[in-house]
């Protein structure tokens, strides 16, 4: 018997999944993400989407309601797979959904809904007295497919409705959370026992049940834990929880409250009104995203319009990477100059790796998919140092 487990969870689906959490991150269908991110990525789904998502899953359930009251139809199962479908292609490309693997889902489908399937589900119900799924026997292996493909349709009917309602919650959640300007640990904390111990959210957290089958909006997810052993990019051995999902509600909301306690959590940009997600600047005011009206970052906007809060530089995004490596160079620098056993570089290659160091901090400023993507890698004292060699010539 196992009490510890060290395999890899495997592929991540909507009908059952696991996630591992390892400090301030967790890793989903191989992807390490950081806590509190699933959060933000579904605060900022288009509102047209999100409405397409719940309306779609809302008819899905009018489907699995005739599947409990009909006798069996190939137009009713045709129709269950094009709804499915349906919900899979709006939301295929869209945050957070895209960590899933969703080729997998597809797959899925066709092994429970595809015209090869139909074809078995008829011969199946056809031999039945009832053709309806309430009169399949028990303990045959038909009775086995019909559990597997009602829990199937039923996992999207969670994900349409607690996506839809948790985003709800979560922008009422987070809209007051700017407003009121909570960063400090101990003020966010107080600030979620008052908002979710008010009489008047809770009714209305409560009212939040647009299908019987999700059974309520709840903040007390039921899920099942357990303790694992995985393995770092270096290899070395770690210890981590693994939490195993059966809804998506439950998974959002452990992803709000460990991203809360870990210090991850989304804050409403004064200038463009989106949320961006912080990690580290806690003090950070305007979003890094392009404003498409303006043509640069929300946090220049600010600079140079008039009444607005001014953003330290301290605070904007990619600071402590840029302080980091800026203290580390002039460190290497003052060894040069005192002639220390320990100097590796001439002084004209550290002035030229801090110049490199500025301009790449600045870009990150007004250039996006480079601040997400490139950034950190070019910050490497390593990468700076190379760069700037190459730049003068040296080798």
């Amino acid at each position: 018997m196992n009490l510890i487990e060290t395999k890899p969870v495997g592929d991540a689906n909507f009908y059952k999944f696991s996630v591992d959490f390892t400090g301030d991150d967790f890793i989903l269908g191989g992807k390490t993400l950081p806590l509190g991110i699933i959060t933000h990525d579904i605060l900022n789904i288009p509102a047209d989407k999100l409405l397409y998502v719940f309306k779609t899953g809302d008819k899905l359930n009018d489907l699995y309601n005739r599947l409990n009251a009909e006798n069996y139809s190939d137009e009713l199962f045709t129709s269950i797979w094009n709804a499915v479908e349906k919900i899979l292609d709006i939301i295929g490309k869209i945050k957070p959904f895209s960590y899933f693997d969703i080729r997998g889902e597809y797959e899925h489908i066709d092994l429970l809904l595809g015209d090869d399937k139909i074809k078995e589900w008829q011969r199946s119900f056809s031999s039945l007295p009832i053709p309806n799924i309430n009169f399949v026997p028990e303990g045959t292996a038909m009775h086995d497919h019909i559990i597997v493909l009602t829990e199937f349709i039923k996992s999207y009917i969670y994900l349409c409705a607690d996506t839809f309602n948790f985003y709800k919650v979560a922008m009422m959640y987070f809209v007051n959370l700017t407003e009121n300007g909570f960063r400090d640990k101990v003020l966010l904390a107080g600030f979620t026992k008052e908002f979710f111990g008010k009489e008047e959210v809770a009714e209305w957290i409560e009212e939040l049940n647009a299908t019987e089958i999700t059974h309520n909006f709840t903040l007390e997810p039921g899920v099942w834990m357990a303790p694992v052993v995985l393995e770092n990019k270096n290899g070395s051995a770690m210890l981590g929880r693994r939490i195993h999902f059966d809804r998506m509600l439950n998974f959002y909301v452990t992803d709000l409250f460990e991203g809360l306690a870990a210090g991850h959590y989304s804050w409403q940009c004064g200038i463009c009104h989106r949320f961006f997600f912080m990690e580290t600047a806690h003090k950070q005011l305007y979003c890094s995203t392009v404003n498409p009206e303006y043509g640069v970052p929300c946090a220049y906007v600010a600079k140079n319009k008039l009444n607005m809060p001014k953003q330290k530089k301290k605070d904007g995004f990619g600071y402590a990477i840029w302080k980091k490596r800026y203290d580390s160079l002039r460190n290497e620098k003052h060894k040069t100059n005192k002639n220390l056993p320990s100097a590796k570089y001439d002084v004209d290659v550290c002035d030229k790796a801090i110049e490199l160091a500025k301009r790449h901090y600045e870009e990150a400023q007004i250039d996006f998919d480079y601040a997400q993507n490139q950034y950190e890698q070019d910050m490497i004292l390593r990468n700076l140092i190379n760069e700037a060699k190459e730049a003068l010539g040296k080798k």
